[in-house]
């Protein structure tokens, strides 16, 4: 299996900040690299991220991070990072949470993509990490006066694993958190590699896997479906599993949208996972059960219909897909 590791990933350096405390009554002498609070001086970090834009800490190692995007959030906080402020605290709490739970206790700063000026104002950041709908245009001049704001958009239908490890390495890079990104990506390897002899052993191997997303606008029925191209078709294909769905879909995040009788075309030994979440309705149940195409579905007459991913962001980082794949194993060898 291809480990998930970028060839040209960041080279890891230490990275856990020593908290130090003051022994005694008598102050530590300011050595000349020191500030005057005691803490050491750091060398700048300038980055180029993923807008093309050169990005500068000129204090080094970012301390106080605001999240505008989720796949974000989650990645400084697998990092072991508190964040001080999250887009959406209670959405990412309901579909991110089980996988990656936040540190500490950040504050909401508005929607993914309307962030609150004022609320991250507040928060007085040194880096603001968002994606590249996360930072509206009417707003970006105003964030910038706050603090640098980064864009990292984890997505890349042609390489998603690969693009993914490339991004935690940046922004490992922004809070000195090199280190723990590479025991992070390597201990996705193992989960993978692990999950995968699971399928193996199960007699799985070979079995053609879908995740989709069921939804109704009114009386019409869409099904988003992630194709080759997502991150988490990407980890099942690297635990021996085959895509049930070989649309390439869109560039960044290889989605693809169908209707009932598009499902036609889901081979008839397949397994149709659903997203679920406990803050939603079941999606089969309000939107295709009853259909007499969905009931006539090969996959669908043999039971090989199942809800998964609960709580994972599908579009998250190396946490997620982690989750997910051990809900892989979970939903195929439930039976």
């Amino acid at each position: 299996m291809r480990s998930v590791r970028a060839a040209t990933s960041v080279a890891g350096i230490a990275a856990a900040a020593l908290l130090l405390a003051a022994c005694g009554s008598t102050d530590a002498p300011i050595d000349d690299g020191d500030t005057p609070d005691g803490t050491a001086n750091a060398d700048p970090i300038t980055v180029v991220d993923t807008a093309g834009a050169e990005i500068t800490l000129p204090d080094g190692p970012a301390q106080r991070v605001v999240a505008l995007e989720w796949a974000q959030a989650e990645i400084v906080t697998s990092l072991g990072v508190e964040l001080v402020g999250v887009s959406d605290l209670a959405g990412y709490t309901s579909w991110v949470g089980n996988a990656v739970p936040l540190l500490g206790e950040p504050a909401d700063v508005g929607l993914r993509t309307e962030p609150s000026v004022e609320a991250i104002a507040e928060l007085e950041p040194d880096l603001i990490l968002g994606g590249g709908r996360s930072v509206p245009e009417a707003v970006a001049d105003q964030l910038a006066a706050i603090a640098p704001v980064m864009t990292v958009d984890v997505a890349d239908a042609s390489d998603p694993l690969g693009t993914l490890s490339e991004r935690v390495d940046l922004i490992a890079t922004t809070i000195g958190q090199q280190e723990a990104a590479e025991e992070l990506l390597a201990q996705l390897d193992a989960t993978i590699a692990e999950n995968a002899a699971s399928i193996d052993a199960a007699g799985l191997s070979g079995a053609p896997v879908v995740l989709t997303s069921p939804y109704a606008e009114g009386a019409n029925v869409t099904i988003r479906m992630h194709g080759p191209g997502t991150a988490v078709q990407a980890v099942a294909d690297a635990m021996g599993l085959t895509a049930a769905w070989d649309d390439p879909g869109d560039e960044a995040y290889g989605l693809s949208y169908v209707d009932i009788e598009g499902l036609t075309a889901v081979p008839d030994d397949a397994w149709f996972l659903y997203w679920d979440n406990d803050d939603s309705d079941d999606p089969v149940e309000t939107s295709l059960a009853g259909n007499a195409i969905w009931d006539g579905l090969p996959f669908v007459v043999e039971g090989h219909v199942a809800p998964a991913a609960n709580g994972i962001w599908a579009y998250g980082g190396p946490g997620s897909l982690m989750a997910w794949s051990d809900d892989l194993v979970q939903v195929l060898t439930a039976g």
